[in-house]
């Protein structure tokens, strides 16, 4: 693969996979043989109607798709796979009880030997909030604390807390994880509006591990970088050590362009790459896997 670049795949994106797990365990293996180095898996909990609440603009997963359980889905993986690292890509934090999301990462990155990073964010479809009995509207601030009640249990025997969301006395994750803490990385933006508030991006500044943008390279993304960048000098960090991992869709590019589009996602700033994959069936995704990995490895860019 590309020297100074860790690359992956999409599961999320696997087409049409529908309620048939050899495909998606096909193309996970597949992954890790031909040397990709992470796995992004979707969150959702629930699908909605779309027609019924607001269209399908509002959300592309819907009713009609099928989205596993990702804490479930990283357990079983872990027992196949020996190497590649398996990302939340994202997992909607608000959504979720914390403490439960605290013990169920740490079993993963037990079971697979420390190899889970765990994408969060803040979650934008108020229909499933509301199916899974949370607050859609408080969802930036409790994130907020999540993420540091996340940690703290994480690393700490013993742990009290007190906040505006989370009140416990003297409570302990056992077993912990192998990484003390999980590294959390936060996704951010959406196809209809790439460029998230300031509020979100200064979010990722202060108390992010990495990030997942889905901007592209160029002028308005350098911005929203600076942006973040100094959020983190102001929080006294160093925003070189806050991750970025971006996604290039290849479908209807050339082999050319694919490394165009590596090229300039790296010379941005971003380490982390992972690929979108075009197919209509679980053959043709594979198939298109094996191309990208070919053209990866006689890669010299």
């Amino acid at each position: 693969m590309i020297a100074g670049l860790k690359l992956g795949t999409n599961l999320y994106r696997f087409p049409k996979f529908g309620p048939d797990v050899a495909p998606l365990i096909e193309f996970v293996k597949q992954s890790e043989a031909l040397g990709f180095d992470r796995l992004r898996l979707l969150d959702h909990v629930v699908g909605i109607n779309a027609e019924k609440h607001g269209g399908i603009a509002q959300t592309p997963y819907t009713d009609q798709s099928t989205i596993r359980e990702v804490f479930t889905l990283m357990a079983y993986l872990s027992a196949v796979t020996t190497k590649i690292h398996f990302v939340t890509g994202v997992l909607g934090l608000p959504q979720r009880q914390t403490v439960l999301v605290a013990k169920q990462a740490a079993e993963v990155d037990i079971l697979s030997g420390g190899r889970l990073t765990l994408g969060v964010a803040v979650g934008y479809n108020e229909p499933e909030f509301n199916a899974m009995g949370m607050n859609f509207h408080d969802r930036g601030k409790r994130f907020e604390e999540q993420v540091v009640v996340l940690r703290r249990l994480w690393q700490e025997n013993d742990v009290t807390f007190h906040g505006e969301w989370h009140k416990f006395d003297d409570v302990s994750l056992s077993p912990r994880p192998i990484q003390r803490p999980i590294p959390l990385f936060f996704g951010l933006g959406r196809k209809i509006a790439p460029i998230p508030p300031d509020v979100v991006l200064k979010r990722v500044g202060r108390m992010a591990d990495g990030w997942l943008p889905i901007f592209a390279p160029g002028a308005e993304g350098a911005k929203a970088v600076a942006t973040m960048e100094n959020a983190a000098i102001e929080a006294g960090r160093d925003p070189k050590s806050i991750i970025m991992e971006m996604t290039v869709e290849t479908a209807g590019l050339s082999p050319n362009q694919i490394l165009d589009e590596v090229k300039s996602r790296r010379d941005f700033g971003c380490t982390h790459i992972n690929f979108s994959l075009p197919g209509d069936n679980a053959v043709e995704h594979i198939e298109a896997l094996k191309r990208l990995a070919d053209l990866l490895h006689g890669a010299s860019i």
